[in-house]
C-alpha cells in the first residue's frame, strides 16, 4: 500500500458529534455516577481529572446520545483549547461530553482508535486542526463537517495498531519513524 493514501473520517467512524450541557450551568451538576467531560479535561498528553464533574441519572438519561464509550477519541472543538485530543480511561465511564467536546468513534475494523488519537495529536495534524478552527471565526471552532471531512492516513489496520502500540509504549521515536514512512507526514 502506498503511504500517501488517506480516507475521510466520516468513512471510517460510527459516530462523530458533540455533546450537550445540562440546563442551569454549574448549578446543574448535581453529582451522581456519570462523569460529564468538559474541554478542561482534554489534553493531548491525556485525560485530566481536575475539574471533572458528575451528573445524576436523570441528567445522564437526557444526554444518552452523547455517551462516551471505551476507545472513543475526544476532541475539543471550541475556544482556546480547540484541537486538544485524548482518550478516556475506562474508570471514568460512564460519561457524557458537553458541547465543547466532540466524540469520534472509529469503526474498529477500519480504524484503530489509538492510531487516530496519535495522528490527531501529531504536530502536523494539530497545525491543520488549528488552521481549520481559526478560518473565518471570531472564536476558534471545529464544526462537525470539518471533522467528518478530515483526511487521515489509511495504512492497513495491522500497521495502525503497530504504530499505536509503539506510541502507547512511549517508544515515540519508533512511532514517529513509522509515521514518517507514511508519506503523509512530509506531504501535508
Amino acid at each position: 500500500m502506498a503511504g500517501d493514501e488517506t480516507i475521510q473520517l466520516r468513512d471510517v467512524c460510527l459516530k462523530i458529534g458533540s455533546g450537550a450541557t445540562p440546563r442551569g450551568g454549574k448549578e446543574a451538576y448535581k453529582g451522581g455516577a456519570t462523569s460529564l467531560i468538559r474541554s478542561q479535561n482534554i489534553y493531548n498528553e491525556g485525560f485530566h481529572r481536575d475539574g471533572l464533574v458528575y451528573i445524576d441519572d436523570d441528567q445522564s438519561a437526557e444526554l444518552r446520545n452523547v455517551e462516551v464509550r471505551p476507545n472513543d477519541v475526544l476532541l475539543n472543538i471550541t475556544g482556546d483549547s480547540v484541537a486538544r485530543c485524548c482518550q478516556v480511561a475506562a474508570d471514568v465511564l460512564p460519561a457524557r461530553v458537553n458541547q465543547h467536546v466532540a466524540i469520534i468513534r472509529p469503526e474498529p475494523k477500519s480504524l484503530d482508535a489509538r492510531f487516530l488519537r496519535y495522528v490527531l495529536v501529531s504536530h502536523e495534524y494539530q497545525s491543520r486542526l488549528l488552521a481549520l478552527a481559526s478560518a473565518g471565526a471570531t472564536r476558534p471552532a471545529l464544526t462537525k463537517s470539518m471533522i467528518e471531512e478530515l483526511d487521515i492516513p489509511s495504512p492497513p489496520l495491522a500497521e495502525q495498531k503497530a504504530i499505536a502500540t509503539a506510541h502507547t509504549s512511549r517508544s515515540t521515536h519508533k512511532a514517529r519513524t513509522c509515521l514518517v514512512n507514511l508519506t503523509w507526514i512530509t506531504t501535508t
